[in-house]
C-alpha cells in the first residue's frame, strides 16, 4: 500500500485499502466478509455486506473482491476522516469506509494475494484457534 504513496506524485490518492478475490459461493454470500467494487482505476465504488456486483447475466464471467479492513492514510486525510460524521450508508452497512465515500473522497483499492486472520466473529475466533 506505500508503494501508492510512493507513485503518487500529484498527491491524489489520500487512502490505500486492500482488496482479496472470492470464489468460494459460501464466501461470497457471507454477510461478515464486506466486497468491494472498483472503477477501472481500482477506486473503489461501493462497499456492501451484500453480494456485489449482482451476477444477472450468468453469460459472463465476474470477480468479487473482499475487503481487507487495513488501511493506509495521509495524514491530514486521516485527522480528516476522524472529525466526519457518519452518513445513512455507513450506518445502514456498519462499513466506516462508506463514510469516506459519502463524503465524495477516493480509495485505492490494492489487490493481494496475503490471506490474514481477521476476527470479527466468534466462528472467525473459533477458525483462528484452529489454524494455530
Amino acid at each position: 500500500m506505500i508503494e501508492v504513496f510512493r507513485h503518487d506524485t500529484a498527491q491524489e490518492i489520500s487512502l490505500a485499502s486492500l482488496k482479496i478475490r472470492l470464489s468460494e459461493k459460501e464466501e461470497i454470500e457471507n454477510p461478515n466478509n464486506v466486497k468491494v467494487i472498483t472503477d477501472n482505476n481500482g477506486f473503489a465504488l461501493y462497499f456492501s455486506r451484500s453480494v456485489i456486483p449482482f451476477h444477472r447475466e450468468i453469460s459472463y464471467n465476474i470477480s468479487y473482491f473482499k475487503h481487507i479492513g487495513v488501511y493506509a492514510f495521509r495524514k491530514e486525510a486521516l485527522l480528516q476522516f476522524s472529525k466526519l460524521e457518519m452518513k445513512p450508508l455507513e450506518i445502514s452497512e456498519k462499513i466506516e469506509c462508506i463514510r469516506y465515500l459519502e463524503y465524495g473522497m477516493k480509495i485505492k483499492m490494492i489487490e493481494t494475494n496475503f490471506i490474514g486472520v481477521g476476527i470479527d466473529t466468534p466462528e472467525d475466533l473459533e477458525k483462528a484457534r484452529k489454524l494455530i
